[in-house]
């Protein structure tokens, strides 16, 4: 079976070379549709043996990749995008799955990665990344979904959706067979957290413009809430739970963990818990859910029942870490220092890399001119060498510096550059030290 690989880009130069590196010797045609890359992508596809072609953006994801799909040779093919990796490791269970020839598609695992168990907006409870895959090694969190990408070019397979495009209500429409395969798709463009924010305004401006066309469309608007919340437009992440559950009546998780948000933020704590109360379910407790109740029960003045919330919570699931940090906060803002800081330390017991919890351990210690805030700043250097956007750096240099050690001071903030290559400030520290 000749297999085809389909892709559509848009200023990958970064992440191409290893994402086609990671399907070398299993995909027979490469075929990448450029939507107007201007940083090297074109030059780099050829060089792996890619068909480039280009194609004009209007404005829809799913326009996009039916043109790749249509200009795919092979019996099978594979979609992938610029920001993903596979395990080479997987490329035999793929090649089994194409012989099987009563199946039309299979939905494969998509990983998430991001450096933080605090994220609720992605659809799924993050998971704690045990760093088996190497290029991911570093990330602590991941949220899975699975994704249909691996289908049999047959009769025109067609995707539906200006953005969150899928392919699954055309292969419902046919009667297609669709099977799962336990295979991963390593997805990295959620860990650089401001290109990510970048291309979120322009989902929800196209994610808007599908609701304006499809108003009966709950599927539309779940969408629009998606990347609205991760913009924290929570006038419009509010219409659209409540535009879901109009449609629908019934609705996923993040519809109503969005509402919620969006009501606390606007000053309506009480409604926000009669929001969750339909997914708040006492036999199987979602940490998420607990985690906005208890930010709720806070933002009511309800101490001891945001206390409750967050550990029952953290007990739920340990690898969600939203709740570690809230109930610090709460705790500090009680006077008890030391037990906040104690729960910031069982967080990274539980997640050693998680780059919000060093952050709120080093925030803590720094607020309270704490002696450990140096040890803390190193240890987070050393677990998690991305985060602090290079405060952490530039704290432990300037107590080395003080104590005489200069060499060792240039040495920690050359670490910082190669974390943070652009920053001006570790920079400029660097120079005044030599």
């Amino acid at each position: 079976m000749k297999l085809s690989l389909a892709m559509i880009v848009k200023d990958e130069a970064l992440n191409l070379g290893k994402c086609l590196d990671s399907v070398k010797g299993l995909v027979d045609e490469m075929v990448v549709l450029d939507t107007g890359s201007t940083d090297g992508t074109v030059e780099i596809a050829k060089a792996y043996g890619a068909r480039v072609e280009q194609f004009t953006w209007t404005g829809s994801f799913a326009e996009a990749r039916n043109k790749s799909l249509s200009l795919c040779t092979g019996d099978w093919i594979f979609v992938i995008d610029a920001d993903e990796m596979l395990n080479p490791r997987e490329h035999q269970a793929i090649r089994q799955a194409i012989e099987v020839p009563e199946v039309m598609g299979y939905k494969l695992w998509k990983w998430n990665y991001v450096n933080t168990g605090s994220v609720f907006g992605l659809g799924n409870n993050v998971k704690t990344n045990s760093g088996g895959f190497e290029p991911a090694a570093e990330c602590s969190h991941y949220a899975p979904q699975r994704d249909l990408r691996l289908i049999r070019n047959l009769n025109s397979p067609e995707y539906v959706g200006r953005v969150h495009e899928w392919l699954e209500p055309w292969f419902e429409k046919h009667g297609y067979i669709v099977h799962t395969l336990e295979v991963i798709i390593h997805h990295f463009g959620k860990i650089d957290v401001q290109r990510d924010l970048a291309k979120q305004h322009v989902y929800l401006e196209l994610a808007r413009r599908e609701a304006l066309e499809n108003p009966g469309d709950p599927v539309v608007h779940g969408n629009v809430l998606q990347e609205a919340l991760m913009l924290e437009d929570w006038s419009t992440v509010l219409e659209s739970a409540q535009t879901y559950l109009k449609l629908k009546g019934a609705a996923p998780v993040l519809v109503h963990l969005g509402g919620a948000k969006a009501l606390i933020e606007s000053g309506r704590p009480g409604e926000a818990l009669d929001f969750l109360a339909p997914i708040d379910d006492q036999a199987a407790p979602d940490p998420a859910v607990l985690d906005m109740k208890a930010e709720a029960f806070q933002s009511l003045g309800m101490v001891q029942e945001a206390v409750d919330a967050c550990l029952l919570s953290m007990d739920t699931d340990p690898g969600y870490t939203a709740p570690y940090i809230r109930l610090s906060r709460i705790l500090d803002s009680e006077g008890d220092m030391e037990n906040a800081r104690k729960v910031l330390e069982a967080g990274l017991d539980q997640n050693t890399r998680d780059i919000r919890l060093w952050e709120a351990l080093v925030g803590l210690s720094s607020k309270h001119r704490d002696a450990r805030v140096t040890q803390d700043a190193w240890h987070a250097i050393q677990a998690a060498p991305k985060g602090g956007q290079g405060i952490w750096h530039m704290l432990v240099a300037q107590v080395l510096k003080g104590q005489g050690d200069i060499d060792e001071a240039i040495s920690v903030l050359e670490m910082g550059l190669v974390s943070f290559p652009d920053n001006l400030e570790i920079m400029a520290m660097k120079e005044i030290m030599r």
